[in-house]
């Protein structure tokens, strides 16, 4: 089974449930496919066994061993990259961590889609419980990011890129890809809409419960408020805020 959340034919979509639900395969192979990314017989037992013996691990061991250990699952592991407790993995030879990231407890990397990766780079923080899922595009993220805790970023029917020297505040949602609602005869959930993608450029500060949508450009050294809902683009060195956020200054003119 190839594991994605939609197949585009007429402006519609098959999601994964659906698809799941399909009896073309065995129970066996659908979590595989879900969950280790295909792959043969032996990826499957590394995976059972390293998430389901490492995962758990409290503290500096669990640090250490999963440190070692997930080498083995996932694409790549940088130096000096830690990982927290209880972490979700899915097919995760699809991740690709840079040297000196921390991804906290409970945090979830999915990167599930036939054509998805998440992609980190240099001394990223990824806070406790936030989950990074691609359903078919994917997740690139640059050098000295903090994304706080509880923040979800998916990669839905297009791909979001976040530049360096980022700031995302805890609680914060980046989606890309929108689903339709034009169509009457079909659920909207099964429709295909917006799949622009993402872009967040270098020095971006996004403050916490922010949400940034599908389309969007937040350029270079940008503020976004707390709980704004971005909807387009904002210049570079601008601030926005509000519902939908509105440029209210410039880094450029603030004293």
């Amino acid at each position: 089974m190839k594991v994605r959340e939609f197949t585009e034919s007429g402006g519609e979509r098959e999601t994964l449930v659906e698809r799941l639900r399909t009896d073309s395969d065995s129970p066996f192979r659908k979590y595989r496919d879900l969950y280790v990314g295909g792959g043969s017989f032996l990826d499957f037992v590394w995976y059972e066994l390293l998430t389901s013996l490492l995962s758990p691990i409290p503290g500096a061991a669990g640090f250490f061993l999963r440190r070692v250990f997930y080498t083995r699952i996932l694409g790549k592991v940088g130096r000096g990259t830690a990982l927290g407790s209880f972490l979700a993995l899915r097919s995760p030879g699809n991740v690709f961590l840079g040297p000196n990231v921390f991804v906290d407890s409970h945090a979830v990397l999915d990167a599930k889609g036939p054509e998805s990766s998440i992609r980190i780079g240099d001394s990223v923080l990824i806070g406790g419980g936030t989950i990074l899922s691609c359903a078919s595009g994917t997740i690139a993220i640059g050098d000295d990011v903090s994304v706080g805790p509880y923040c979800y970023i998916r990669a839905g029917l297009s791909s979001i890129r976040i530049g360096s020297s980022v700031t995302i505040g805890a609680h914060s949602s980046v989606v890309s890809g929108n689903p339709s609602y034009k169509r009457l005869d079909i659920p909207m959930k099964s429709q295909v809409g917006s799949c622009e993608g993402i872009v967040i450029g270098d020095d971006v500060w996004i403050g916490v419960g922010a949400r940034v949508v599908d389309g969007v450009n937040i350029r270079n050294g940008s503020v976004v408020g707390a709980g704004a809902v971005v909807v387009e683009d904002v210049p570079e060195f601008a601030i926005v805020a509000g519902v939908p956020a509105r440029i209210i200054g410039s880094r450029l003119t603030e004293d």
